[in-house]
């Protein structure tokens, strides 16, 4: 907690580091801010050991651009509230264009950087034909044909060099494709055991540098999430991506995810042989 002469010795540091940075004089803050040119000489006096009233503070802090939680030294960082949540959390809508272009923009950015994900049903990428038709065939959203597309193009990103991608999913929702219950029960026998086959091709195929890890749903929860090293964490919500750009926000989602990978029931290294056991 600061005592009053460093809190006022804090606010006239940052008053007058701003109007460094501004370029702005006494006469130049004063006319800006409306405040007389005597009060802002006051309040750069050392000596002077009183804050100004709310309001000043207030027109201050408008004038230079800055939050008056700073100038005040109650927050480090000159941004207001409203602008540090505008930063930290984006809503970008998902549509059958932009939504997909969205992904892949994120995945080229984290190139070289650890993705984590937790799949809506099964990962994109590992989708057979049949089961694209079966999710987008009514979806207003997206049809199968431009799903497969895109499809595609997650596969391609997938196996770049320098691709570092880890799954979790519910192995619960491998048990239901299996024995086509739920959201499967419209698939014949051929075509599940193709789509387990396939999954389980492409998880020897690509790892280690994509691996993915099977976790029971009783025991722990997830939405569907992607982040993308340390830079963004997306939670899916159906109609738009929730996009956290803060260190806490990734972080959190981060150890979220990690818990997944610290209680499977199958790990990555287990997992082709386990599916195909299944199929």
């Amino acid at each position: 907690m600061l005592t009053k002469s460093e809190r006022c010795a804090l606010f006239r540091e940052r008053l007058s580091a701003s109007m460094l940075k501004r370029a702005l004089n006494r006469t130049s803050l004063s006319l800006l801010a409306g405040v007389d040119r005597s009060t802002i000489s006051a309040l750069l006096n050392e000596h002077h050991v009183r804050l100004p009233s709310g309001h000043v503070v207030a027109d201050l802090a408008a004038a230079l651009g800055v939050s008056t939680d700073w100038l005040l030294g109650l927050a480090n960082s000159t941004q207001s509230p409203g602008e540090i949540l505008k930063e930290s959390l984006e809503v970008a809508p998902t549509s059958p264009g932009p939504a997909d272009d969205h992904i892949e923009r994120w995945l080229r950015e984290s190139i070289g950087a650890k993705i984590r994900g937790v799949p809506t049903t099964l990962p994109e990428f590992m989708k057979t034909q049949a089961v694209l038709q079966l999710e987008f065939a009514s979806y207003a959203g997206k049809t199968p044909q431009q799903a497969g597309v895109h499809q595609e193009k997650r596969l391609r990103l997938t196996r770049m060099v320098g691709m570092d991608c880890e799954m979790a999913m519910p192995i619960q929702t491998l048990h239901d494709l299996a024995n086509r219950a739920g959201l499967w029960a419209d698939l014949t026998a051929a075509q599940v055991k193709e789509q387990l086959i396939l999954i389980a091709d492409l998880c020897d195929e690509l790892y280690p540098s994509t691996r993915l890890h099977l976790f029971d749903a009783s025991a722990h929860y997830s939405a569907p999430i992607v982040v993308f090293g340390q830079r963004r964490a997306v939670i899916y919500v159906g109609s738009a991506y929730f996009v956290f750009n803060t260190r806490e926000h990734v972080e959190e989602l981060t150890r979220h995810f990690d818990q997944l990978v610290r209680d499977a029931k199958i790990l990555s290294h287990e997992v082709a042989n386990w599916i195909r056991n299944l199929a």
